[in-house]
């Protein structure tokens, strides 16, 4: 499906919602079996406000058609707000937008359709994550922020391809940012 403008800022919008209900200041402890050596280990991997842009594929411009930097919030707050309009924004120019819209919707159930996680093999020029988590359609990029991991791609992608270590999803907890976990 090519989407036309109308398209993605209907998805874009439909989908904040979902990212606010269920993954919005949420951290997810992905717990899994590593590959090489059979170890049990995890990831920890946050949502904020400011990373839902980065799944779309949009970037906000300017009425001259210049790119907004460093405004991942303000997209995010247009679009909780139904008010991100069709001159707001563009596809970005690398292509990936359509991929990006097209996994979109998938990726809001990402607790559902994680199987496999792994490190990420560098096999795409274009993309700049540290860890990939999903399934063999749809696939979160996710990129190390101090001591946790940030949801930074949306990718229609078979993760097997992009990692060469896949290893087995075991379990995922989900707790609130700030919330104290205990685990026994």
């Amino acid at each position: 499906m090519k989407f036309t403008k109308e398209d993605a800022r209907r998805r874009v919008l439909n989908c904040a919602k979902q990212y606010q209900q269920r993954l919005l200041n949420k951290k997810l402890i992905i717990i899994y079996r590593e590959r090489q050596d059979n170890a049990i280990r995890y990831i920890e991997v946050v949502f904020h406000e400011r990373n839902y842009q980065h799944l779309t594929g949009l970037e906000l411009i300017d009425k001259k058609g210049n790119v907004l930097r460093n405004q991942s919030m303000n997209f995010y707050r247009k679009c909780i707000e139904n008010k991100l309009g069709l001159e707001e924004f563009r596809f970005k120019q690398d292509g990936t937008t359509q991929l990006k819209l097209a996994a979109l919707p998938v990726l809001m159930d990402i607790t559902k359709i994680t199987k496999i996680t792994g490190d990420y093999n560098n096999v795409r020029p274009y993309l700049f994550v540290d860890k990939v988590m999903g399934g063999v359609n749809f696939c979160l990029g996710l990129s190390r922020e101090d001591n946790v991991y940030v949801p930074s791609s949306a990718l229609l992608e078979d993760i097997k391809r992009l990692t060469d270590a896949p290893s087995q999803v075991l379990a995922i907890l989900e707790k609130g940012i700030d919330t104290e976990i205990f685990l026994l």
